[in-house]
């Protein structure tokens, strides 16, 4: 007890000095509670802004669909040719059409020659 008494300044200086390197500590360690919720928020926003996995997979999913469509519609050069010979085509078909339109002539003749005849 008479230990005490002689250095209790001391023993009273040490104790405040691992109280103070323990709170100097807990601060350096933990976060105020005002940082924390900011934090928090930040996280949220974070969350919110950005997809989850299984939407990061539906929308993947979508692209790979609409890529997998887009390779099998024509280029502009494709579509160029196809109507190029579409043109060719129309034009071959008003030839035949006048072609038809004599050889109906002449068959109508003949059916009229056989007829009268």
């Amino acid at each position: 007890m008479e230990f005490l008494k002689d250095n209790f300044q001391i023993i009273q200086f040490a104790m405040s000095a691992i109280i103070s390197i323990a709170i100097f500590i807990l601060v350096l360690v933990f976060v105020k509670r005002k940082d924390h919720e900011i934090l928090k928020a930040q996280v949220q926003k974070i969350q919110d802004t950005y997809s989850t996995d299984k939407a990061h997979i539906a929308l993947a999913t979508q692209v790979t669909t609409i890529e997998t469509k887009l390779k099998s519609i024509p280029s502009s050069e494709d579509r160029h040719s196809l109507e190029k010979e579409v043109s060719e085509l129309k034009g071959s078909v008003d030839g035949m059409k006048d072609l038809l339109k004599n050889i109906n002539n002449h068959v109508n003749m003949l059916v009229e020659n056989e007829i009268k005849g």
